[in-house]
Order: structure tokens, then sequence, then C-alpha cells
């Protein structure tokens, strides 16, 4: 009967007594946590761009935890991306209206947008859910150094690193309220204190070189910016690094620096602006009208100022052959913002006299 069976098994399954190869393994998908452990590890490491995409894989697995979509933003702001980060704060508190991280956060987007009334409701409204939340205590440091209360935002910032002597956006913040009282000197011990804690991060380079600026120490603001350029390259530190060459005089490592800047982000008015006037200093007047043109479409008007609708009405008058219905509403538009600035009436008596 066991041999009938065997008999019977070997036509139906000829291969029954074939051995048969171990089944394949399957690679277990990365989970939630596992790109969250990622992003912590890549953050440290000051791999940001690596850290961003290990975020937006957790994102995808939990679509409705704000943790990642915050830490995202953070990483917008160190590479002053805030219309990016503003959306994902935006939903993050959508998510979860009782994270103080979303919430601080958030306060912190709209504070940086200039929206000083909404940032603070945000940022009291996370201070009601921790009232010793050092990070939420820096906000509102930050907020009130913007508003002109310094002496408030003090407070906040020495309660924020009482709590933690080691909060780094408290000590940057503290930086930068000694900034905006022109107390440039202090502003940079303040940074670099910042840079001790987190020596991988390019914008706290950037905060001490335009310090260094400020006080037209161009060797040292160039050091620093090549720092933050070092420590990430992102248009936000390369354009840092190509406006100070340029204003030191080095308009062709300036160049050089400012294309870089701009193929990180085609779109950011403000490196294409800078890279336009460094066209014109070259005298490649063609280059500097396109680009300028680009930089005053994606800026926003509170961004646009004299100095960049002069060089895009000089650039029209200057090149070969001069385009003179192009250059004339620049160079009026610049009277407005100048009213009697002489270059802009040079360019303006150019197109008058057909010379």
């Amino acid at each position: 009967m066991v041999l009938l069976l065997a008999v019977y098994l070997y036509i139906q399954r000829p291969d029954w007594l074939v051995r048969q190869p171990p089944p394949a393994l399957t690679t277990p998908t990365p989970s939630a946590l596992y790109w969250q452990t990622k992003a912590e590890a890549h953050i440290a490491a000051g791999n940001f761009g690596e850290a961003a995409a290990a975020l937006q894989r957790m994102a995808e697995l939990e679509p409705e935890n704000a943790e990642p979509l915050v830490a995202l933003a953070e990483l917008h702001l160190m590479a002053r991306q805030v219309e990016q980060a503003y959306a994902l704060t935006k939903e993050a508190v959508r998510l979860d209206d009782e994270s103080v991280a979303a919430l601080a956060t958030h306060a912190r987007v709209l504070d940086w947008r200039g929206n000083y009334d909404s940032a603070s409701d945000f940022a009291f409204q996370a201070l009601e859910l921790d009232p010793d939340n050092p990070d939420v205590l820096a906000v509102l440091g930050e907020i009130y150094s913007d508003v002109g209360n310094y002496a408030l935002a003090l407070e906040y910032l020495e309660e924020a690193l009482n709590i933690d002597p080691r909060n780094v956006m408290a000590r940057r913040n503290l930086g930068y309220l000694f900034e905006i009282q022109r107390e440039h000197e202090q502003a940079i011990a303040e940074y670099n204190r910042a840079i001790e804690l987190a020596p991988n991060r390019p914008d706290l380079y950037i905060e001490v070189g335009r310090q260094y600026e400020r006080l037209e120490e161009w060797g040292l603001s160039i050091e620093s910016y090549e720092k933050a350029v070092n420590a990430g390259e992102t248009a936000f530190a390369l354009d840092a690094l190509g406006w100070a060459l340029w204003q030191s005089g080095d308009h062709l490592q300036a160049l050089r620096i400012l294309r870089r800047a701009s193929e990180l982000e085609p779109e950011n008015g403000l490196v294409l602006a800078h890279l336009g006037m460094a066209y014109y200093r070259r005298l490649n007047y063609e280059s500097a009208a396109e680009t300028m043109e680009q930089a005053l479409e994606y800026l926003d008007e509170d961004d646009i100022n004299a100095q960049f609708t002069l060089i895009l009405g000089l650039s029209h008058v200057l090149k070969k052959p001069k385009e003179c219905n192009l250059a004339v509403p620049w160079l009026h538009k610049t009277l407005e913002f100048a009213p009697g600035l002489s270059s802009a009436l040079y360019g303006l008596r150019q197109c008058s006299t057909g010379t």
C-alpha cells in the first residue's frame, strides 16, 4: 500500500523526491522606526540631504504622524527654505494640534515669515502644554526679538538656557538678539557657542559670517562661509559665500560659486539676483539682464530693491543691441526706490538720446 502511494505521488508529482532549494528569504520592509533612526544618525553626522530623504520615507509610512514633518521643517529652516517649512508645519499642526514640537516649529516659521501675532499665538499654545520646554522658550525669545521687545526676549532665552544650557536654538537665538541690536562681537561669541554644541550645522557658520560682513572683516566672513559650505553645500551657504566674495572684489570666484548656488535652487530669487549682479560686474550684460529678469520674477515684492532694478535696467541699456523698451520701465522703478539716483538717470539719458 505504501509502495502504491509512492508510485502515485511520483506520477502526479515527479519532482516529489527531488531535493528542492530552500525558499528565498524575503527582506523585511524597513519600518518607520528604522527610517527615524537613520534620520537621527544622518543629522548627527551632518548628512542633511540623507536625513531629509529618511524622514520623507518615515512620513510616507506614517502619514498621520506629525513628527517627521516637524523634523523635515527644521531641516528646511536650516537651509532658509521658509515656504517649504511652512507647508510642513501647517500640516503637522493639522495632524496633531497638541504636539508641542509642531506648535513651536510652526510658530518659528510664522515668525520668519513676519507673521508675529500668529507666531506668538502658536508659541503660547505650546507653552501652555509644556511651560518648561526650552525650545518653546527659545522660540518666544526669537519672536520678542523680532518685535523689538529685547528685555523680554532676553528673559525667555535666559530661562531656556537655565533649563538646558546645551540648547542650540536658545544659544543661536541669543546670538540673534545681540545681532539685531548691532552688538556683533557678542553675537559672534554666542553663535560660536552654538557651533560648539552643533559643529555640523552650516547655518550657524553663516550667522557668524554675517556678523563679520557687518564689521567689514571680509577675510573672516569668507572663512566662515567656506566652513558653512564644507558642513553642507546648500544654495543658502553657497549664496552667502558668493555674495561675500563679490563684495570683497573677487568677482570671478563669486560668479563661479553663485552659479553653483543657482543650479541647486534655480527658482531662488535672491541667489539669481546676486548672480545677475556678478554677471553685470563681469560686463556680461546679456546674461545679467536674463538672470535678473528671472530673479525679479521669483522674488517677493518686498525683497525687490533699487539695486536689483537698476542692474536690470542698465543691463538692457548696455547690452548690444540695447533694448530701451525693456530698460526704461526698470529705470523708472529704480527712481521710485531712490529718487535722483544718478546711474538710473544716466541710463534714461542713453535711451532718450539714442546714443
